[in-house]
């Protein structure tokens, strides 16, 4: 079973993330790793040299703060869920950025995705640390699930999937219905599309249905067409009428996730939305647990 690797700043909104990502632990039956990156500064175009005992003393300091709270999670667990196999929490931490830690990690590790914090604070652009989305997002070759602060977590039965019809997002359909299916969750592909249907989307549609049909052996697997004119209008309605516990999108350099990353979708719905994001790269072909 794959790990799941949990980044923390110790603020409220990484630990609601970390919160959240337990409580999935324990329903994966996936062990985890937190993780804190001590902050550098790069204002200056000097090289800062950190002595030794000064290195040794930050990273002894935050291995406690780590320890504490992994403590402290692992009590926050509601007691209908403490008879349920505990997850074990590893502790890591080093001078660097968060980027390259959870680089660093995934590739010595077996991390299934890594989970960080949104603020909340209505720019979706930063995370913790100060780090950029856009940049976390763009190296990384792992999932990221992104929690918004404030989000408590609820047994995730919906899964909705927001793809722009490109064939080869089969491959990580397949992936999240097998993900969907230790969840006992259904699994909903979704379409934006604007209110007008030309015989080329129309096509479109079939091809992807088609090729879904084939391709994928899920019995929980539903597609459905949201009529609206902007992508982030069509994900709050599916938000707040399809019930749904958990979006996913494909991050790839030209499609509906850079528009969200990089334009007005990612500050509205930042703003707006309580609902946890899984963001998976393009070509991500490995299980998720």
């Amino acid at each position: 079973m794959k790990k799941i690797l949990i980044a923390t700043d110790f603020s409220v909104a990484a630990d609601d993330a970390a919160r959240y990502a337990i409580e999935l632990a324990i329903k994966l039956k996936s062990d985890v790793i937190l993780i804190n990156a001590a902050p550098v500064s790069t204002d200056s175009p000097v090289e800062v040299l950190w002595p030794i005992e000064d290195y040794q003393t930050l990273i002894k300091r935050t291995d406690i703060r780590l320890k504490d709270l992994s403590k402290t999670l692992l009590e926050s667990i509601p007691v209908t869920e403490s008879s349920e196999a505990l997850p074990k929490i590893s502790i890591k931490s080093d001078l660097s950025s968060v980027s390259d830690l959870l680089r660093e990690t995934v590739q010595k590790e077996n991390i299934g995705f890594a989970v960080m914090g949104l603020s909340g604070a209505g720019n979706m652009k930063r995370f913790i640390l100060g780090s950029s989305s856009r940049d976390v997002i763009d190296s990384a070759d792992y999932p990221v699930l992104l929690i918004p602060k404030g989000t408590a977590f609820k047994p995730i039965r919906k899964i909705a999937f927001a793809t722009d019809l490109v064939l080869n997002d089969m491959d990580s359909i397949q992936i999240l219905a097998s993900f969907a299916s230790l969840l006992n969750a259904e699994l909903i592909i979704v379409h934006v599309i604007g209110r007008n249907i030309d015989k080329d989307l129309t096509g479109r549609i079939d091809a992807f249905m088609g090729e879904l049909k084939k391709r994928i052996n899920y019995e929980r697997i539903y597609f459905e067409n949201v009529y609206r004119v902007k992508v982030e209008d069509g994900l709050d309605w599916l938000k707040d009428h399809g019930e749904m516990d958990l979006l996913v999108m494909i991050h790839r350099k030209h499609g509906i996730m850079n528009d969200f990353v990089n334009g007005s979708h990612a500050q509205k719905m930042a703003r707006q939305t309580k609902l946890p994001l899984l963001v998976m790269p393009e070509g991500y072909l490995e299980m998720l647990c």
